[in-house]
């Protein structure tokens, strides 16, 4: 969201057969043709002598390729507010504890607008991954701009725009100095939340700026050091056991990168 921040002069606007080992030849040319067909019917395909085996064994090279993915989505923490339904409860964090950055070398961001997701990141390692809302792009202006960018200096614990007649906590700014913002779902000028926004967590519902969840904005506040890098894109993050699979070039130098004073620098704020 866009919004005019108090002291700022700008607008502020993710060998078996079947499981069985065998041990004896014997057993393997006794029961080949009734092992193929078993296995022909459990692979789905018509199998004789030893091709079924081949078949299952061409199964699970097949599978360990489907391990990638892109549902990548924390599960739902469903609720009821003010009447309005929410798959996630904007009082909550997205997807359970939050990680210690103690150890961590490499800290980056990295937003998927295709899946309304925010990946912490270690290197290539997914740290932990928050639900988001981003910009509508309905009409120009309210689109959040793909690219690389640094979380910036400004950041704040509220702020309201009277443009929008909507406010949020804990802000942090990522590209204009106060115009594009991490910042919680919104509220009114009296900090009551909007549920109606609120509820669009895990789709597009800001003017530029990426909405999470009160806890998850908080984190985000006290723990993500100034210049970490930003990567906003639009294709969805493909994983591979909490790996990012085939990183684009953006992706693969953000991974290289380290805040100044490292990421634990703010473990204390």
């Amino acid at each position: 969201m866009r919004s005019i921040v108090a002291g700022l002069a700008t607008v502020v606007v993710l060998g078996t057969v079947a499981g069985v080992a065998l041990k004896n030849s014997a057993v393997v040319s006794v029961g080949t043709s009734a092992i193929g067909s078993a296995l022909g019917k459990l692979t789905g395909h018509a199998s004789h002598g030893l091709s079924g085996v081949r078949a299952l064994s061409h199964g699970k090279t097949a599978s360990a390729k489907n391990l990638v993915s892109t549902n990548n989505a924390p599960p739902p923490t469903p609720v009821v507010i003010d009447g309005v339904s929410m798959r996630y409860n904007p009082y909550k964090p997205s997807d359970g504890a939050y990680p210690s950055l103690a150890l961590v070398k490499h800290l980056w961001i990295d937003v998927s607008v295709d899946q309304q997701l925010v990946y912490i990141m270690n290197g290539n390692h997914v740290l932990y991954t928050m639900v988001t809302s981003t910009g509508l792009d309905t009409v120009p202006g309210n689109s959040t701009p793909l690219g690389v960018y640094h979380v910036q200096a400004e950041r704040g614990t509220w702020f309201y725009a009277p443009q929008y007649q909507m406010g949020a906590q804990y802000w942090v700014s990522w590209l204009g100095h106060g115009v594009f913002l991490f910042h919680s779902v919104t509220e009114t000028i009296h900090h009551k939340l909007i549920p109606t926004v609120a509820a669009k967590l895990l789709s597009k519902a800001s003017h530029g700026c990426f909405h999470l969840t009160i806890p998850d904005a908080q984190w985000v506040y006290n723990h993500i050091p100034y210049h970490t890098t930003v990567v906003v894109e639009q294709a969805p993050v493909r994983l591979l056991k909490h790996q990012i699979y085939k990183p684009s070039s953006e992706q693969k130098a953000a991974a290289l990168t380290n805040p100044p004073g490292g990421a634990n620098s703010m473990q204390s704020s």
